[in-house]
């Protein structure tokens, strides 16, 4: 398992793997490195649409890290 953190140090994260570009911290706009020299800029999700299994309705979901857009994800659960 290792530590890894953002470049202001706010954001810390654990893993095995590694993290895609899209996942950091807001604050500084990095990703997260084990090493200070492996920092990158932050990028943004790349958003794919899925739908709801009991509505039908679309949601969005990040296709690099499965990140769920809370907002069009509640929008999906309501019946109409």
């Amino acid at each position: 398992m290792r530590t890894l953190r953002c470049k202001c140090g706010e954001a810390i994260a654990w893993t095995t793997d590694s993290f895609p570009d899209c996942q950091g911290c807001e604050k500084c706009q990095t990703t997260y490195a084990g090493h200070p020299d492996g920092h990158k800029p932050l990028q943004p999700h790349t958003w794919k649409t899925r739908y709801n299994e009991n509505t039908g309705k679309p949601y969005k979901i990040c296709e690099k890290c499965y990140t769920i857009d809370e907002e069009s994800y509640k929008q999906s659960k309501i019946n109409e």
